[in-house]
């Protein structure tokens, strides 16, 4: 069969891969070009075919250098400086709680008071409040802010926010409190009425419907989560259905078949079909903001109808290549988003998978036995990526997918036929809301009730990108997607497949046998992870955000939780609470609420809200809490930890920060001092004392500040390594420069997260290798 866009595709994406790992565009197409020449004059049909191939795997590295540079555009060379620009925003604006968000394509920017032509885009952010003024798609605006360059991966195996953003075109941020609007620009109507009915649409739901049901209702009908609450969001991904409120192809195709219907019952031709279903479908993809999986939906379904219209077969994989053509092309970068990786793993596992696993389950009812083969199909290739990017597989889901999917098609049609009444009658669309209200209900209650079931999620360590390619190698084996040549391959296929997905897992299942330490980026707190070799976990602190912050960001939660996954971690042996100030004690409580926890160690009660929950919390669950002072001391595996601080039952007017728990480890000859947030009057307690406090690497106290981290300190300490947990462009001025300039002076090497991201030890016998996150080099001390 002929596939042109399959043969582009295969050799395309390659291509992509290239020309994110060598930056040499220039090279990549004069060698693109002669391939393409040289394809064009052999005469030999597989030597044209191989250097065609070669020409398009050059270009796609070309390709993808070439629009990375115009998608950064000449703004982020300005960027870490106070800036006011001018520019359009150019889709709907994300509004969440007291918080709105914009992405402007900028148009000028101020420069010595003259206003100079930029490009690129931005994401702005401001906050809202009764008086605030929402902007819409195609106003200009002028707004003043520090223009920063996104952060890139600041933990192991954590969120690249940098390439996220890059992924939608966005090359820098700003925050701002000085927007205002200054004119408009020329806006496409059919984008604008899209956009515009999204907004009325979700003003419509959040009037009719309680909060819970109504942010179900945004997220099923267009794909908005933000105001989704976090226990249910969670209940959602580990109930395995996370993508019915990521408008994606199965949202576009239930709209197509309602339309179809609709087109049949009315005996419409299938040209008008085409016109009315392919302008419908566009326009619902604007409505839904054009994510990767919608608009590769909406290419195959207007791909299938115009087949119908010509009268030719449609063929799925060369149609599914043709969307990723589409989509590479607009975005090269869109190969590296999750949503694209996972809307065509889901495609091409079910294209792949559904003959075959239909036979094998042939005796069971037809609606079930067709759902469950789609959803099985669909899950051999998607898992990998879910394993990779989420490390955590929901077991749970086929069962509930089978229950919830034809509720949702039946929300998702009786929920826009709702919103377009209601905006056009009022009471009738309250009226008939009701319908899709009652269904999100039960939809709500069997998500929340199948993620509670033991065993609805298992967690899965980081695999690597290697291990992947071996599971699909395993799979076009088993599957018998390559043809045998001779008996002795037909016959040691299996074989080959199971050495395959052996070699996959060894990386998985045969960790490297080291102690680890690692210094966790929380941003301005602290976290230290401390794993053993054989997989005993202690957690020192868990940073958090400030008391006055009330957004949904949970340092607990969306840091620390999702490393720890990544290292398939779910139970924590020890849990340390070196004191209760909300920079390291805040993130905690959300761990001790989610994952299982063996033991609490404190030291000082407060009289504080998080000490108050931190004990609610242990009774309920039943953990064991202790509380320790100097000279306590516990071993986990043969790591030992002295506790050197507080005294106890001394009766002092310290600060809680003096008050810190201090621990002391020592593993096979190297030790490890943490200090909390311990102060100049706490150090001075360490000194007078006969504790031996030195040691190889030293947790800097307070963060860096002044108030810590004397000479006389550090003399009797006698550190290598100094670790400053600190975050990036902090309110505090940490670390402060004289602390700097003394540990230089004494010779004392520096790592601070907010330089080098997440800092880790790995310790095997007696050498130790030093890991830092940005940029990820090697060192060893």
């Amino acid at each position: 069969m002929y596939r042109p866009f399959l043969f582009f595709v295969m050799f395309f994406i390659p291509g992509i891969v290239l020309g994110n790992s060598v930056k040499a565009a220039g090279m990549f197409i004069v060698i693109s070009i002669i391939n393409f020449a040289g394809s064009i004059l052999i005469k030999n049909k597989k030597a044209r075919m191989a250097l065609l191939a070669m020409a398009i795997v050059f270009f796609g590295a070309f390709y993808y250098n070439f629009r990375l540079d115009k998608m950064v555009g000449t703004v982020a060379d300005f960027a870490e400086q106070q800036q006011t620009l001018i520019g359009m925003v150019i889709n709907v604006p994300t509004v969440k709680q007291d918080k709105v968000v914009y992405d402007v394509k900028v148009l000028y920017l101020l420069d010595d008071e003259k206003y100079e032509v930029v490009t690129g885009k931005v994401r702005l952010s401001s906050l809202l409040d009764d008086e605030s003024i929402v902007y819409r798609y195609g106003d200009v605006i002028k707004f003043s802010g520090k223009l920063k360059l996104p952060q890139g991966r600041r933990n192991p195996n954590g969120i690249d926010y940098k390439a996220y953003l890059l992924q939608k075109g966005i090359s820098a941020s700003i925050f701002s409190r000085e927007i205002a609007k200054i004119g408009r620009c020329r806006t496409n109507p059919f984008i604008s009425t899209a956009f515009r009915l999204r907004e009325n649409l979700t003003s419509f739901y959040e009037s009719c419907l309680p909060p819970n049901l109504s942010s179900l209702m945004v997220g099923i009908a267009l794909g908005i989560k933000d105001n989704i609450p976090a226990e249910t969001m969670k209940a959602v991904k580990n109930g395995g259905v996370a993508h019915v409120l990521a408008v994606s192809g199965l949202h576009t195709g239930i709209i197509y078949a309602a339309l179809e219907m609709v087109f049949s019952r009315l005996g419409l031709s299938n040209i008008l079909s085409f016109i009315i279903g392919s302008t419908a479908i566009i326009f619902y993809s604007f409505m839904a903001g054009l994510s990767p999986s919608v608009i590769r939906a909406a290419i195959m379904i207007i791909v299938f109808m115009l087949a119908k219209v010509v009268g030719r077969k449609n063929d799925p994989i060369n149609t599914l290549c043709l969307s990723a053509t589409f989509l590479l092309f607009m975005n090269p970068l869109t190969l590296f988003s999750i949503s694209f990786q996972l809307s065509y793993a889901a495609v091409l596992g079910i294209m792949l998978f559904f003959d075959p696993l239909k036979l094998i389950l042939e005796k069971l009812p037809g609606y079930l036995r067709d759902s469950i083969t789609v959803m099985v199909s669909a899950q051999l290739t998607v898992w990998p990526f879910l394993a990779y990017y989420f490390n955590s597989i929901s077991l749970i889901g086929f069962i509930t997918n089978i229950l919830v999917i034809p509720l949702v098609s039946i929300i998702l049609i009786s929920g826009l036929i709702s919103g377009v009444i209601g905006l056009l009658f009022t009471f009738m669309g309250s009226l008939f809301i009701t319908v899709p209200g009652f269904l999100l209900k039960i939809v709500e209650k069997i998500i929340l009730v199948s993620s509670q079931l033991p065993f609805s999620t298992i967690i899965v360590p980081a695999i690597p990108p290697i291990s992947i390619v071996l599971y699909f190698m395993f799979l076009v084996l088993m599957f018998d997607f390559v043809p045998s040549f001779g008996k002795i391959e037909s016959r040691h296929k299996r074989l080959c497949a199971v050495i395959l997905m052996f070699l996959a897992l060894i990386p998985v299942i045969i960790p490297l046998k080291v102690l680890e330490v690692t210094f966790i980026d929380v941003g301005q707190g602290d976290s230290i992870l401390i794993q053993t070799k054989s997989k005993k976990v202690v957690l020192i602190d868990g940073g958090g955000t400030p008391v006055y912050y009330n957004g949904d960001f949970d340092t607990g939660e969306d840091i620390i939780m999702p490393l720890l996954y990544s290292k398939g971690i779910n139970k924590i042996d020890v849990l340390v609470f070196t004191h209760f100030d909300d920079d390291h004690a805040k993130g905690l409580l959300s761990i001790l609420n989610s994952m299982k926890v063996k033991s609490i160690v404190y030291g000082v009660p407060e009289d504080c809200a998080i000490f108050k929950e931190m004990l609610r919390i242990a009774q309920q669950k039943q953990i064991k809490t202790v509380q320790v002072g100097r000279g306590d001391q516990f071993i986990i595996d043969d790591a030992i930890f002295d506790v050197l601080n507080p005294v106890k039952n001394e009766k002092t007017n310290y600060s809680s920060n003096n008050g810190s728990v201090v621990l002391k480890m020592n593993y096979k000859g190297i030790s490890f001092l943490f200090t909390g947030d311990l102060e100049y009057e706490g150090e001075q307690s360490l000194i007078s004392s006969e504790i031996d406090i030195s040691s190889d690497v030293l947790k800097i106290g307070h963060h860096g500040s002044q108030s810590s981290t004397s000479e006389e300190f550090l003399l009797k300490a006698k550190p290598s390594y100094g670790i400053i947990s600190v975050g990036k462009d902090n309110n505090f001025g940490h670390p402060s420069p004289q602390v700097i300039e003394l540990l230089k002076n004494l010779g004392v090497t520096v790592l601070r997260t907010d330089f080098s991201g997440a800092v880790s030890f790995k310790i095997s016998n007696s050498s130790v290798k030093i890991y830092t996150t940005i940029p990820e080099e090697l060192k060893e001390p």
